[in-house]
């Protein structure tokens, strides 16, 4: 209980900073100018490279061959880096590697460091750790050097300095210059390279990151776009190299495919600028020193986690950001420790520990837009609950939140009380409490519970239906209508159902990491299927919750989506009503990402009568209602939401069709609280209305 009341002293705090950061209009607008361009230009570059899933495959199955037999492929690097006279160095961790790069350079009887472009170095904390030694320290690619001189972290893994406008990069170079340099890119530049040129002439030691190692023939790959990582590599006379344990690959040709894929995910181009291949020192001058650094600071330890070892894939592309809903809100230097985004909770956990992991995981919603851009098939979202279900005593107020709405009993409790002291709408929570309605309108769980309905209905346990149905906690709780307007629509349609003993689907349980509480309802759950029938959801979020049951061994029936079920029924036949509306079909994360499910609803609703069907790229966008994410992150849940209304209001949308309850929960407060003319409604109460009948009982005033 201890954990659970600081963290809700914490939370007030914790939303002022979030706050603050997403009303940042210089940050979000460099991140949507940005993000926008990469997210764009990718699409444009995909094109010529065929199918994408056929590259994940060939990528993910070549790293997990190379992680394999890690040890045997760097042995074989090592031989050869010493045969061709340069040292080999593996470091345990993150001191050990500082303290053995800083003895280089201080033996090198110089002062002056050059460095290319390196988040391991960031991983380090490199930089500091030479300074403190009296040593110059440069960064020479250009957003690093823009952040070293505004005394920042990098904030994005390719475009370190992502979140500043020409006119801030203007001010921090004509501050470092002592005199005015105008906010033109190409003068920019100009002034940087004229700068560089000089500290690279007179540089005595330089430093380098390096994108890939290949055993078979040991080879060191740099890609850049400005040329600098040669220059720091072949002008000092003592060249070093760090990397990190998991950049090996088998062969060069395993290499250069990372490469056409690398850049084009990254930023949308097809070929990045510059790419070096080292060997072994560049003899140009008598005595040239070449060392390499592999770090390891957790990451073999890594490969023994079935889970963490997939993150040793990533190759650092960083287009799980681009599209990331909550880096697109809050920028790389809210959304990390020193690695960003969901990726980076879990390099965190590897790197540096669970405490600072858990500070980034917590503001992932799991939406799982990762998944879809990810080249090396890496699930995020999977290791977002890793590195909660490792945290136990963090976000323990979440877990408790959690633990409540997973028992029935418990709940069924809390919501009736609820239901009798509650305002139908309440607008303003008091206190600190407040930020969670400041964009969003609450409605009070709605009674009688689905279940007792449905058994005065006839609808018996397992019995007599030709498929069961699984209506979720917010359709019993909640939304009731749901159940009951799809109840009748599926009784229209021809369709016999039976419902289920129910309990929570675990999901909840599952995202906050009480992985042993998802494990109890699953078999729980898996005992209360009738064996042999279909089961069909009115949540995207239950749905992929108990598909996940499949990964503990769970024989699970046919599960359908209402639209897939419809369709199904339907066959060659149209769907029998109308609608005369704009409407626009908002696809739940979990329906589309987790599970696949696409085509179907816009093709259910692309058969009613009347309907004018909106489609866009906001229709795929998270909503940021995410469970109980609206509760603890409010200012980025907020801001995710307004993107979207802005977009339902741009379009002129008079109807949002979803089949999530906890979106129509999201959606519907956002759309009431800013007074729109949108009525958001679930798939079946939609459908219901357009064969133009309501369900048996009436329908609260409310559920539209």
């Amino acid at each position: 209980m201890r954990g659970v009341l600081r963290d809700l002293k914490e939370y007030p705090s914790r939303w002022r900073k979030l706050q603050e950061v997403v009303r940042n209009p210089i940050m979000r607008e460099a991140l949507e100018r940005a993000m926008t361009r990469f997210v764009e230009g990718r699409a444009l570059a995909l094109d010529g490279l065929g199918d994408f899933q056929e590259w994940v495959d060939r990528c993910r199955e070549m790293k997990d061959r190379a992680l394999e037999k890690s040890q045997e492929l760097w042995d074989k690097v090592k031989e050869e880096v010493e045969a061709r006279g340069g040292t080999f160095y593996l470091a345990p961790d993150a001191q050990a590697a500082k303290e053995y790069i800083g003895r280089l350079a201080q033996e090198s009887g110089g002062n002056l460091v050059v460095k290319g472009k390196s988040i391991t170095s960031e991983e380090i904390e490199l930089n500091p750790y030479l300074e403190s030694l009296g040593l110059e320290v440069v960064e020479t690619d250009l957003g690093e050097r823009i952040i070293q001189l505004a005394g920042e972290k990098p904030s994005h893994l390719i475009v370190p300095a992502i979140h500043k406008t020409k006119e801030e990069v203007a001010r921090v170079f004509s501050g470092a210059c002592g005199r005015e340099v105008p906010d033109d890119p190409y003068l920019i530049t100009k002034e940087v390279r004229k700068d560089l040129r000089k500290r690279f002439l007179n540089a005595d030691v330089g430093i380098t990151g390096i994108n890939v190692v290949s055993a078979d023939p040991p080879a060191f790959f740099l890609m850049t776009n400005e040329g600098n990582g040669r220059l720091c590599a072949t002008l000092p006379p003592v060249q070093v190299i760090i990397t990190g344990w998991e950049k090996i690959v088998e062969r060069m040709e395993d290499a250069f495919t990372i490469f056409d894929i690398l850049p084009v995910n990254s930023v949308g181009l097809k070929y990045s600028s510059y790419l070096s291949i080292f060997t072994g020192p560049f003899a140009w001058k008598k005595g040239r020193q070449f060392h390499v650094v592999i770090l390891d600071n957790g990451r073999r330890k890594a490969l023994e986690d079935s889970l963490f070892k997939e993150a040793l894939r990533c190759i650092r592309c960083g287009a799980c950001m681009n599209v990331c809903p909550v880096y697109r809100t809050v920028g790389g230097h809210t959304f990390a420790h020193i690695y960003m985004g969901g990726i980076g909770a879990a390099w965190t956990a590897i790197t540096n520990g669970l405490e600072e992991a858990m500070e980034v995981a917590s503001l992932c919603t799991g939406c799982g837009t990762c998944l879809e851009v990810c080249p090396m098939g890496i699930p995020i979202p999977s290791l977002v609950e890793r590195v909660k279900e490792l945290a136990k005593d963090k976000g323990q107020a979440e877990r408790m939140a959690v633990r409540l709405v997973s028992r029935r009993k418990l709940l069924e409790s809390a919501v009736g009380l609820t239901a009798l002291v509650a305002p139908e709408k309440i607008s303003r929570l008091p206190g600190p409490a407040g930020t969670i309605t400041q964009e969003r309108i609450l409605e009070r769980p709605h009674q009688p519970p689905f279940h007792p309905w449905a058994l005065s209905r006839g609808l018996e346990l397992g019995k007599g239906g030709e498929v069961t149905l699984y209506a979720g906690c917010l359709v019993e709780y909640y939304y009731p209508q749901i159940g009951r307007d799809a109840v009748e629509l599926l009784a229209r349609l021809g369709v016999s159902l039976q419902i289920m003993r129910e309990e929570c689907c675990g999901l909840p349980a599952r995202t906050v990491g009480e992985m042993g509480l998802w494990e109890e309802l699953a078999v729980k759950n898996l005992g209360y299927m009738p064996p042999g029938k279909p089961l069909l959801f009115l949540c995207a979020t239950c749905m992929s919750g108990i598909h996940a049951y499949q990964e503990n061994g769970g024989e699970l029936p046919p599960l359908y989506d209402l639209s897939q079920f419809i369709l199904e029924k339907l066959g060659d036949g149209a769907f029998p009503g109308s609608y005369e509306a704009k409407v626009a079909y908002h696809f739940p994360c979990h329906l589309e990402r987790h599970l696949g499910i696409r085509e179907e609803p816009l093709k259910l609703l692309s058969q009613v009568k009347g309907v004018e069907l909106v489609e866009g790229d906001e229709a795929h966008l998270c909503c940021g209602g995410a469970g109980l994410y609206a509760f603890k992150c409010p200012p980025v849940s907020a801001e995710i939401l307004k993107r979207k209304l802005e977009w339902l209001e741009r379009e002129g949308v008079e109807v949002l069709v979803t089949s999530c309850p906890s979106c129509i929960m999201q959606l519907r407060g956002g759309v009431e609280k800013k007074g729109m003319p949108v009525k958001v409604m679930h798939l079946a109460t939609f459908l219901l209305e357009a064969m133009g009948k309501g369900a048996d009982g009436g329908r609260m005033k409310n559920e539209r």
